[in-house]
């Protein structure tokens, strides 16, 4: 039996964002794709297909079974795997040819190892630690490794990269030092005259806020897919939002007043009401954060969200629509004619952020539809 919830995808919105922001910032400049967590939940495959069709650079994931999924489905281009990776790991990243980030000597001389066995020389990026304080080396120890790394066979030093941790930020001095001391780390390898050909740290914020650290590739998550990160960057790219969330009404019913709606009691009728049932929940990412507070489209008008959010199912308020009927298409977030449920809108409305509600919707629904 066909699911009646789905992921809608627009390709074409997809290959346009990227065209954007390549004109952004301008032909000189890379961009690596940032396709982890399934593309934040537009499918991998076939978001990467299309990134690799038009022109993206590189391909940016979180672990390897990431890149090993787009290897098998024929990515050519070079794709970083930007987490370090385990010494079980080193032959499968070898065999699929991955890029690496290597933070540890101890991984590296593994990979190296096990690279010379296979012959072949392995891409490895360097992550400097300049405010995230995540897995990356420090600034103070940044020049000292990367000169023990060119000693070690087999491994060829594509890229040194930072991570901003607050780039999408009301106040961006954070964002500033940490571009400051990156900056630092690379003239200490220039006066060494160590060469390293790709330069990165703007992730979708910085791109649009931060042009100084474009250096010579940025690293585009979120406005790939058509998704502002926050209410405080700019609006200086012309992006289009890719996913839509659909589901159909299953069942319609008259309630009056008095009567009460989903667990908890948590909304009373006040009149009479023709409630819908859709069988989404937060079992499919919609969050139970939406409870008796979000909207949805039904036939181009906006309706309210009423009583919680259960596991399988939510109910809307559709008294004052007309033609609507069982199987109607009900979309939580997209557009349909005039009215738009923006992504970073229900994000808002709910304390969260962009990425969480890309995610959660499209990596727990499993059908996705795809527009071309």
């Amino acid at each position: 039996m066909s699911e009646i919830t789905w992921i809608e995808v627009d390709l074409n919105a997809i290959e346009h964002n990227l065209k954007a922001i390549k004109s952004k910032v301008g032909s000189g400049t890379k961009i690596l794709s940032i396709v982890k967590a399934d593309a934040y939940g537009h499918g991998a495959v076939k978001a990467s297909q299309t990134l690799e069709q038009n022109g993206t650079d590189m391909f940016g994931v979180a672990f390897p079974g990431e890149g090993i999924e787009l290897r098998k489905n024929n990515i050519t281009i070079p794709i970083l795997i930007l987490n370090p990776v385990l010494s079980e790991q080193i032959e499968e990243v070898i065999q699929h040819s991955l890029g690496v980030t290597v933070n540890s000597l101890d991984i590296a001389n593994k990979i190296s190892k096990t690279a010379k066995k296979c012959h072949r020389n392995i891409r490895i990026h360097v992550e400097i630690d300049t405010g995230m304080g995540g897995a990356g080396i420090c600034p103070d120890k940044a020049l000292s490794f990367i000169k023990t790394l060119l000693l070690i066979e087999n491994l060829e030093i594509e890229g040194v990269f930072t991570h901003f941790s607050s780039s999408e930020e009301k106040d961006k001095s954070f964002t500033y030092e940490q571009n400051r001391k990156f900056k630092e780390v690379i003239k200490l390898l220039d006066n060494e005259n160590i060469s390293i050909p790709l330069i990165h740290a703007a992730n979708s914020a910085a791109i649009l806020d931060i042009p100084d650290s474009h250096f010579n590739m940025v690293r585009p998550g979120l406005i790939l897919y058509g998704i502002f990160p926050s209410n405080y960057v700019s609006r200086n790219i012309d992006i289009k939002q890719a996913m839509s969330f659909k589901t159909r009404i299953i069942n319609l019913k008259q309630l009056d007043p008095g009567s009460v709606i989903g667990y908890g009691r948590s909304f009373e009728i006040m009149k009479q009401t023709t409630v819908a049932t859709v069988p989404v929940g937060y079992k499919d990412g919609l969050s139970r954060g939406f409870s008796n507070l979000g909207e949805v489209l039904v036939r181009g008008k906006r309706v309210p969200i009423i009583g919680r959010v259960c596991m399988d199912r939510c109910f809307i308020d559709v008294t004052n629509l007309s033609s609507v009927e069982i199987g109607s298409e009900v979309i939580l977030f997209g557009n349909r004619g005039n009215e738009t449920i923006s992504i970073e809108s229900a994000a808002e409305l709910i304390g969260t952020i962009p990425y969480e509600i890309v995610c959660n919707a499209g990596t727990i629904t499993p059908k996705k539809m795809y527009r071309q």
